[in-house]
Order: C-alpha cells, then sequence, then structure tokens
C-alpha cells in the first residue's frame, strides 16, 4: 500500500543518526536481476525548500523530485551486483553542489564475491544480510549468508559526516530499466529489465558498535518472530497467558510471538520490518 506525507517538519520523520553505529537489513530479491534496482538509502529530508514534485518534501543527490540534499545509498542491488554508495552536498543544496556520481563500493559484476548460483561467497538467489557499519570516517560494508561472507572498506566517508551526524531518513525504492548498465554491467547488458512484482527487505535493525551481525540462518524461523530484546522485559506475558489482542508493539511482538501458531506475523514486524517493494 503506498503511504504519502507532505511535512517540512523534520520531526514528523524518523532521524537515524548512525555514527558508531550498525545497520543490517536482510534482502530477499526474489529473482530481480538484470535492469533491476532494489535502493535501501538515506537522505536528509524533509527538503528545506519547498515539497518537489511528489508533495513530499523528498530530496536526494540527483534531484529526483527536484529537490537535492546529502544521500547514503547504503544497498543498491539486484543479483549481479551490489554497491554502497556515498553521496555528498555542500550547502546552499543545488545540482552544482551535490557529488552525482558518489563513491564507494561494489560487489559481483562478474567478480566471485556476489552472484546467481553456489559457485559465488554470496548466492543471490537466497536471502542474505547486508551489514554497514558506520565506523568515522570510514564504513565496513558486507555481506553474510548461511556462514559465508565478503566484505569491503569505504576508506573515507567524512564529507558526509555532517549529514549523518545530524540524522537521515532510511528511504526504499524499487524500479527496473533497460540502462542500468552503470549497477549490473558486466554481466547483464542493455536487454529488457528482468524484475519480479516484488521483493522482500525483512529484519531492519541498528545497533550500537561497529561489528556486523552474524550470518544468519539460511532461511526464516518457523514462526518468523524477530527475536528478544533487552528493551523489552517480557514477564508480564506469563508464559503467553497474556498475550491476547495484538497492540502493535514491538515489546508484544518481540514477548508474544514465539507464544502464537506457527508462521504468525506480527502487527509491529509487518508495518515496520518486513517491508516488501
Amino acid at each position: 500500500t503506498e503511504k504519502q506525507h507532505s511535512s517540512p517538519d523534520r520531526g514528523d520523520f524518523h532521524q537515524l543518526e548512525l555514527l558508531g553505529k550498525t545497520i543490517n537489513v536482510t534482502i530477499d530479491l526474489n529473482g530481480a536481476s538484470c535492469g533491476c534496482n532494489v535502493a535501501f538509502y538515506l537522505v536528509s529530508m524533509p527538503n528545506a525548500g519547498a515539497p518537489g514534485s511528489g508533495n513530499d518534501w523528498y530530496c536526494d543527490a540527483n534531484g529526483v523530485g527536484g529537490n537535492w540534499c546529502p544521500e547514503v545509498d547504503l544497498v543498491e542491488v539486484n543479483q549481479n551486483s551490489w554497491h554502497a554508495t556515498m553521496h555528498s552536498c555542500s550547502k546552499p543544496y543545488s545540482s552544482g553542489s551535490c557529488d552525482h556520481g558518489g563513491y564507494g563500493v561494489r560487489f559481483g559484476q562478474g567478480q566471485k564475491d556476489f552472484g546467481i548460483g553456489s559457485e559465488f561467497t554470496i548466492d543471490t538467489t537466497k536471502p542474505f544480510v547486508a551489514s554497514l557499519s558506520f565506523t568515522d570516517p570510514g564504513v565496513a560494508v558486507s555481506a553474510h549468508q548461511g556462514g559465508r561472507s565478503t566484505a569491503q572498506h569505504i576508506q573515507d566517508a567524512s564529507n558526509v559526516r555532517d549529514a549523518l551526524n545530524d540524522g537521515m531518513v532510511l528511504t526504499m525504492a524499487y524500479w527496473g530499466s533497460s540502462s542500468m548498465g552503470g549497477l549490473d554491467s558486466p554481466p547483464c547488458s542493455s536487454d529488457p529489465a528482468q524484475c519480479p512484482a516484488s521483493v522482500t527487505l525483512s529484519d531492519i535493525s541498528v545497533s550500537s558498535g561497529s561489528s556486523p551481525s552474524p550470518s544468519p540462518a539460511p532461511g526464516p524461523s518457523p514462526s518468523g518472530c524477530p527475536g528478544s530484546s533487552s528493551a523489552c522485559d517480557c514477564a508480564w506475558t506469563q508464559s503467553g497467558a497474556k498475550c491476547g489482542l495484538d497492540d502493535g508493539s514491538e515489546c508484544f511482538c518481540r514477548c508474544c510471538c514465539p507464544f502464537k501458531e506457527s508462521g504468525y506475523l506480527c502487527k509491529w514486524r509487518s508495518e515496520f520490518f518486513d517491508i516488501v517493494v
């Protein structure tokens, strides 16, 4: 379901502050291959000037919608490649003050670290965890799957430090084009995009420190529960006896999900942590 929100107030958008922290996301590409782009990224929105063509105060480093601002591409990915890219801007934000191309690291594109099939370190026909640790001034970028991992490091991301320190808004997008060569060529050509109706981003988490999270099991647990958290004291559940109506809270999900029927998907997880785009 598409949701549109229009506001120039920064307080209406959750501002992630990731310096000194690690963000993880599990990605199931569901066959999204040549010409597809699954984007999981940060921007310094809302734009301070005008709502833009989408009337949503969106901005990025390439002026999509007409507004410009710093952008940190955590993940731009399909089954053939993954790019993580920093796009800095200087104030006042404009086309001329933003780094359109950016700089960063890339996996795949013909290399054996990332691609379609078991011969690759990360087999993109299966879910994997993308992990980015903002060590300041660098960014450690890694992928994990079934006990295997691959990693690279952006040595200096200091020119997006101020934006990261101020807080940035997590944004997701998914689209296809026959001219996606900058992302996936080689091995892809300019043939029509091969994009399924949806892909899944799940188990999004932010933690302190710079160590990547452990590799996940090959697939989700039968219950699909997100696991416990030190922020949730689950004693109130009385071993599930008090787990009646789902109130949509994080602690209900973490504490009560294990006592629900197999395959149960709680409201909090479905709204915020399992995102189909």
